[in-house]
């Protein structure tokens, strides 16, 4: 069994609306039921449509509709044709996107998002495949639908109107943000931890590169009424999967042990301090080629900054670390035996991150 979940829109009121030629308002339940019942599923709505291609009778489907009258109906009436027709696992989850443009802007695609991450979480904890149904709903959520989807590696499937067999939407290689995240995970815990007030986001930003800061202030929300700064919709979308993936992080064994020998896991530049390194370069490098899982330490460049942190965590075991003292920073890359992000957020969390900070 796996699990669908539908955006779902009005097309069901639209197209009984057209055929009766009525006002949706002046459409009744019962009209809703009969168009239903005597047209074909495949053309009288959106979801019927493509659940019909989607997904099995035994599948559990989970409608996602709008918090309008409107949104309720259509999933009601939708959810009940049906049950008559076999599909018994069907849940209704309604989200709070309503017709209030302020609020649909600032919070209501925030929890859209936190809905549909909460039920790919419940879905996946259970060893249930997960699919997105984006094929009804309205624009914006379909948008933010997607991105939740290829940020969780959940397979999106739609189907166009004109298209008579789904089509599945791409993963997009955007794991760089995730790891923006990472690098910055103290500012977005103390972000996400409360509300915070424009002037205290903008003093810690301050504190960033302005590389890095410029990419932070496009997932946030500018200043609210009250002056609160929040992780925009996709910023959340971010923030969630930093914190899925760590949840994987603790199911994952540890990376097997490297054979190379501790004295060649260290680059000769660091090793004889051939570009005169930041104090301490050297002994942060040897106890890290003590540990069983690397296999190679390699110096790079230097950056304008004296904090030291992670910067990236890679598939394929490589961990990328900005090594400071009081007076300059060099980037360091870290191979190890680690494969898939989860194990080798392991492994930096528990073993390097420690050493990092000591």
């Amino acid at each position: 069994m796996k699990t669908v979940l539908t955006t779902t829109g009005i097309s069901l009121l639209t197209n009984v609306a057209r055929e009766l030629k009525k006002s949706g308002a002046a459409v009744t339940d019962e009209e809703l039921r009969f168009f239903l019942q005597k047209s074909d599923p495949v053309k009288a709505t959106a979801e019927t449509n493509s659940l019909l291609k989607i997904a099995q009778t035994y599948d559990e489907i989970i409608f996602l509709y709008t918090a309008t009258a409107a949104g309720e109906r259509c999933a009601k009436e939708i959810e009940r044709y049906l049950q008559k027709q076999g599909w018994l696992n069907i849940r209704l989850r309604q989200l709070p996107l309503g017709s209030n443009e302020s609020h649909f802007e600032r919070q209501g695609l925030r929890d859209l998002v936190n809905i549909l991450i909460d039920e790919i979480t419940k879905a996946q904890r259970e060893k249930r495949e997960v699919i997105i149904n984006a094929t009804g709903g309205f624009k914006a959520e379909i948008a933010y639908t997607t991105l939740v989807g290829m940020i969780f590696e959940v397979p999106i499937k739609y189907i166009y109107q004109e298209f008579d067999q789904p089509i599945t939407l791409p993963v997009l290689p955007i794991s760089w943000n995730i790891d923006l995240l990472l690098e910055y995970e103290s500012f977005f815990e103390w972000l996400d931890g409360e509300p915070r007030q424009e002037v205290d986001v903008n003093q810690r930003l301050k504190a960033m590169l302005e590389s890095d800061r410029n990419q932070i202030l496009q997932i946030l929300l500018p200043p609210d009424g009250e002056g609160y700064i929040f992780l925009s919709p996709a910023g959340e979308i971010l923030w969630k999967r930093v914190a899925q993936q760590r949840e994987l992080a603790e199911l994952v064994e540890n990376p097997p042990p490297s054979d190379i020998a501790v004295a060649d896991k260290i680059a000769d530049s660091i090793a004889e301090d051939k570009h005169h390194y930041p104090k301490g370069t050297l002994a942060f490098a040897q106890k890290l080629a003590k540990l069983d899982a690397v296999e190679e330490i390699i110096g790079g460049n230097f950056e304008p900054t004296l904090l030291r942190r992670v910067k990236r965590v890679d598939d394929d075991g490589t961990i990328r670390v900005l090594w400071a003292d009081n007076e300059k920073a060099n980037n360091m890359t870290i191979r190890t035996t680690a494969r898939g992000k989860a194990q080798t957020l392991r492994f930096c969390d528990r073993y390097v991150r420690p050493l990092l900070n000591s």
